[in-house]
């Protein structure tokens, strides 16, 4: 209650001629921890001009590449978007374009949208299989992001 007192000023800005849409970004550190080499990885969506979910933390598993790091990470984040656009549609507000998930990791990407399943990433195989399939429905679309952005 201290906390919801002290902060009544803060909020949220949603700016009237802002566009309805949905995007988030996605980034993970591979091996960024140098005790353990786990990975922090973390995301954020935005709802016309002001962030509504957000989420970092380390990933309970090593990674064995950059790529399952960030592909792990893209997964959370359709998951996430589940749940967001069942919220959203609960609130009247229905999202009917892909919602877009900016990624820097061009190797998930190709993953995603791959249509050949490769022995290599077998260890991945479930999470591989939930994302795809939310973006061959046009849920979601997984679009490149420099590193820079």
């Amino acid at each position: 209650m201290r906390y919801i007192k002290h902060t009544l000023q803060c909020g949220i800005f949603y700016e009237a001629k802002s566009q309805l849409q949905v995007h988030g970004y996605t980034d993970a550190d591979w091996v960024g921890n140098v005790l353990d080499r786990r990975s922090t990885s973390g995301f954020m969506f935005s709802f016309r001009s002001g962030v509504v979910n957000w989420n970092s933390k380390k990933q309970p598993t090593i990674a064995l590449s950059n790529t399952e790091v960030e592909y792990r990470n893209a997964t959370i984040a359709a998951c996430e978007i589940v749940w967001l656009q069942k919220l959203l549609s609960d609130l009247g507000q229905s999202v009917d374009a892909p919602i877009v998930i900016y990624c820097d990791n061009t190797s998930s990407i190709l993953l995603v949208n791959s249509s050949v399943y490769h022995a290599r990433i077998k260890h991945i195989e479930v999470q591989y299989h939930f994302i795809r399939e939310k973006v061959l429905a046009k849920e979601i679309d997984l679009i490149h992001v420099s590193i820079e952005d």
